[in-house]
């Protein structure tokens, strides 16, 4: 068994203040950097986040989860809380159906971390059955607002964050 993960790109639908971008323009960078990054400013109120879909892959074994890897904007201090909710489809179910209950993770810990470092968050998806690989797997990806108390954005990588499994 190996692990993989199948980074977010195509079918990505933003909340309110959730948007693409790239570092250099959401950040003072001595040395530009023109990557792609979606930034998730900190929730006042509700969540925030974005919604996305692809296909479970064929050579899905276990352990789902969602990686959230993209770099600090701003100096991290107090409750970073992240929130992911599933729903997995089959080509003759209808997609008018719940997300089922979500999944979070969290850090207080900021030793170490500092504005424009790079960091890496995991929850791991607790499907109400396991997956089936060839259907379709919706997601709610978002910053928790009941427990995230930063005032900073993270400027979210699509290229390595997304959907982590194991391999048959």
């Amino acid at each position: 068994m190996a692990t993989r993960r199948i980074p977010i790109s195509g079918d990505v639908m933003f909340d309110a203040g959730v948007y693409p971008s790239r570092y250099d323009a959401e950040m003072s960078l001595t040395n530009v950097k023109k990557q792609m990054c979606i930034v998730m400013p900190a929730p006042t109120g509700s969540d925030i986040g974005f919604e996305c879909s692809f296909r479970v892959p064929d050579n899905y074994a276990s352990g789902p989860k969602f990686v959230f890897r993209g770099v600090i904007d701003g100096t991290p201090a107090n409750v970073f809380g992240v929130g992911v909710q599933l729903l997995e489809r089959n080509t003759s179910d209808s997609i008018d159906a719940a997300y089922e209950a979500e999944d979070v993770a969290n850090n207080s810990t900021w030793t170490g971390y500092a504005d424009e470092e790079e960091y890496e968050l995991s929850v791991t998806l607790t499907p109400a059955s396991a997956l089936t690989a060839g259907r379709t797997l919706y997601l709610k990806v978002y910053r928790d607002d009941s427990v995230d108390t930063q005032t900073i954005n993270f400027l979210l990588n699509p290229a390595t964050s997304g959907f982590e499994y194991t391999t048959t």
